[in-house]
């Protein structure tokens, strides 16, 4: 709101007006910054042509007022020289005229003190006045720095736009769809950025746009004014690089989703655990033309799949879910966008040496985060006392050593508190193990010390009296060790496992165990993993059968429909792998 009652009746309607008709002259000025952020769009008139530019500047903030307006004066007139040379070369001067620039008070007349610093000068609501424009100085007004669309749009799968905004909310802001039809002579992709659609309809204004068939052949664009309040930045408008297109028919996993039509209740919580296949492996030429090559290159293409798996995991409705091999960017720039809307929070922890690792989203009205905690497990094994025993027997064989010290394993826990259980801890643990056939000893390992992590979590919260839910690609079929050291308590050490690395790595003497009641949420399916080459049962929805019962386990897709294109990822299945969902519910309370 502005304040007039310190202002004379003429200066009020000189400022009215001037304010009303002047053009932003936009200041970011955050506290930590030593420099002011500078944004204006300025127009000058050379007889008929009219050259517009937005002018960017960075200045410090106790730079004097007189030496930041030079600098701006002469960006200006240096972009104007330029675009003027051959007329400037024709009445004879080498260079534009210095731009005249001066600031003014809030009241567009009264001048500034001598030595004014930068920062006191554009004080919100004073006038900059450029030649015979005038621009009002707003400071840290809400701006939309960024949007991003996918590349790949059809109808049937939402569109959530990454948005990057700076002073403003999005519940604030405006939001605009439009449909635009180019001339069918502009090739897709390869538009002219000058030509104007043909034909332009606005179709929704909220954050969010479900295509429909009316839209196939057209092109997307969305408009955000950014909003904080009643104050309001500048338009953002971005466009879709492709027309809309029909997508894939139905796919099985929808039929999955009719066990899924609603949230769980109180006492409840579904689990979902799936192996989304990042992009950093599935874009490899050897994925493309041999581990995957049944399956079409835009189909395994990133920008289609991710469709695919957002629509997928919204329709499971779950309250925590675990994702392995999630790649940063569909992270940042895709799932967290679209959860945070279903009011998720996410956590993701990469891998050492790739931009894939795990990411957890747990429902915000359930659960409340209290700590996060991930590890590499081989420098967990080499530093924490539990785990002598375990490099002391295996670190005396250098070929198993040197396996182990290369790997990138890491363990992720999120430490919940149940919103309708105040007080207790839930542990949600996330791995991926290693993924070679030949390595079951390794796996094996990599579990015993992911046990050792999540026991030495337990000792930290035990005054909550925690529970766990533990899930993972573990990379093991249940007869290769893992799953019966989960839920046996134990390995003993004639199992096959130990000997699957070859005599050079192979260790005498393991028995290990764990004090933890484990058992399988989703049972023993034939397959959670499925491609041409092999198809097994690898991931699990392990849950602490003191703390829980599984009330409901989601269907696996039928057989017919995993293998109609020959095997996954496919162009109705996004993954390799298959989600494993179900229901836990709480046993009694006294539990606690």
């Amino acid at each position: 709101m502005i304040c007039f009652s310190g202002l004379s009746q003429s200066r009020r309607r000189i400022f009215y007006h001037i304010s009303r008709n002047m053009s932003k002259f936009y200041v970011r000025n955050v506290e930590n910054d030593r420099s002011l952020q500078i944004t204006f769009e300025y127009s000058h008139t050379s007889g008929e042509k009219i050259l517009s530019r937005v002018y960017n500047a960075s200045r410090p903030k106790s730079e004097i007022i007189d030496n930041t307006l030079t600098r701006i004066s002469q960006n200006i007139s240096k972009f104007i020289s330029k675009k003027l040379k051959r007329k400037l070369k024709a009445d004879g001067e080498s260079s534009l005229s210095e731009i005249n620039i001066k600031v003014y008070k809030n009241d567009g007349i009264t001048t500034l003190e001598e030595n004014t610093s930068t920062e006191d000068a554009f004080q919100h609501g004073n006038v900059v006045a450029i030649e015979n424009s005038k621009f009002i100085v707003d400071i840290n007004a809400p701006c939309c720095n960024a949007i991003v669309l996918p590349q790949t749009v059809m109808i049937g799968f939402q569109i959530c736009p990454n948005v990057e905004i700076e002073f403003a909310s999005l519940e604030d802001s405006l939001f605009v769809w439009e449909k635009l039809k180019y001339d069918t002579s502009a090739k897709m992709g390869q538009k002219d950025i000058t030509q104007v659609p043909k034909e332009r309809v606005e179709l929704s204004k909220s954050l969010t746009f479900t295509p429909t068939n009316d839209e196939i052949g057209y092109r997307l664009a969305l408009t955000m004014t950014p909003r904080l309040g009643d104050r309001e930045g500048k338009p953002m408008t971005v466009e879709c690089k492709y027309d809309v297109t029909a997508g894939p028919d139905l796919c099985p996993f929808e039929q999955r989703h009719l066990y899924t039509q609603k949230e769980t209740g109180s006492g409840e919580l579904r689990v979902v655990s799936y192996n989304i296949l990042a992009d950093v492996y599935a874009n490899q030429e050897f994925s493309r033309n041999v581990l995957f090559n049944y399956c079409p290159p835009y189909a395994l293409d990133i920008s289609y799949r991710k469709h695919l798996m957002i629509k997928e995991l919204k329709g499971y409705k779950g309250d925590i879910i675990c994702l392995q091999e999630c790649d940063y960017k569909v992270f940042i720039y895709d799932f967290v966008p679209v959860f945070e809307l279903l009011g998720f929070q996410g956590l993701m922890r990469e891998k050492g040496g790739v931009r894939e690792g795990s990411a957890i989203f747990f429902r915000m009205s359930k659960f409340r985060l209290v700590e996060e905690h991930s590890t590499l497990l081989k420098d967990f094994m080499e530093t924490d006392k539990s785990c002598q025993d375990l490099v002391k027997q295996t670190y005396a064989v250098p070929a198993l050593k040197e396996m182990l010290e290369t790997r990138s394993t890491i363990i992720h826990v999120a430490a919940l508190e149940p919103v309708d259980r105040p007080g207790q801890i839930l542990l949600v643990a996330n791995t991926h193990l290693y993924f070679h056939p030949d390595f079951a000893h390794v796996r094996l390992i990599q579990t015993i010390t992911s046990m050792r992590f999540i026991n030495k979590l337990f000792q930290q919260y035990k005054k909550q009296k925690p529970c766990l839910v533990f899930c993972g690609d573990f990379n093991s079929t249940p007869t290769r060790g893992v799953y019966e050291f989960m839920t046996t308590k134990s390995i003993k050490e004639d199992h096959d496992a130990w000997r699957s690395g070859g005599e050079d790595q192979f260790v005498a003497g393991m028995n290990f165990s764990h004090t933890f009641n484990i058992g399988s949420g989703c049972g023993l399916p034939a397959y959670t993993n499925y491609t041409n080459g092999f198809n097994g049962h690898l991931d699990y929805v392990f849950y602490d059968t003191d703390a829980f019962e599984v009330s409901q386990v989601i269907p696996q897709p039928d057989h017919k429909d995993v293998e109609f294109h020959t095997a996954i990822p496919s162009i109705v299945f996004p993954s390799d792998h298959l989600a494993q969902i179900c229901d836990l519910r709480w046993k009694n309370p006294s539990h606690l």
